[in-house]
């Protein structure tokens, strides 16, 4: 995977944290992934693309609508992750995965323009590092923790760039 472009939602509009978007050559197939877990926390990085379920075993299978995953672990067995979750970046950050940052990820350079039709997805904090430095804003990731669980998460903010 590389990073090809990026922006940021900056979504003044509303009150939720701004989001970055980002534009990749490709994002590797689960099948390449090798995945480690960690209460319950199952969880995959190659090459700065993170990929994550959470999933306990069997009565934790609401997930996904009851779907299965099948992943292989960092030493080669295949594990079916019968309805996991989803999760979210602070979880893993809580975690020794992190610290990685949700973003929304797309392949097709059009994507990017639109603005939509953006794919869910996650990324070490180094590979977002590098896709915001190549944004247009002068923007950086600051660290805030969230939620009672003190959940440490990676937003964009513009650089305080004074009065022009």
């Amino acid at each position: 995977m590389n990073i090809l472009d990026a922006q940021v939602d900056w979504r003044e509009d509303v009150g939720n944290d701004p989001r970055l978007e980002v534009l990749v050559d490709e994002t590797p197939d689960r099948s390449e992934l090798r995945f480690e877990h960690e209460d319950g926390l199952w969880t995959a990085i190659d090459n700065g693309y993170v990929e994550y379920f959470a999933w306990s075993g069997d009565g934790n299978d609401g997930g996904f609508s009851g779907r299965s995953f099948e992943i292989t672990t960092v030493d080669g067995e295949q594990v079916t992750l019968e309805g996991p979750w989803s999760s979210r970046a602070g979880c893993v950050n809580k975690r020794r995965f992190g610290p990685v940052v949700d973003v929304r990820l797309a392949t097709d350079p059009s994507v990017l323009e639109k603005g939509y039709t953006f794919q869910t997805g996650t990324l070490t904090l180094a590979a977002a590092k590098q896709a915001i430095d190549l944004t247009d804003d002068r923007a950086h990731l600051e660290r805030v923790v969230k939620f009672d669980s003190d959940e440490p998460y990676w937003i964009p903010v513009r650089e305080n760039v004074g009065d022009a």
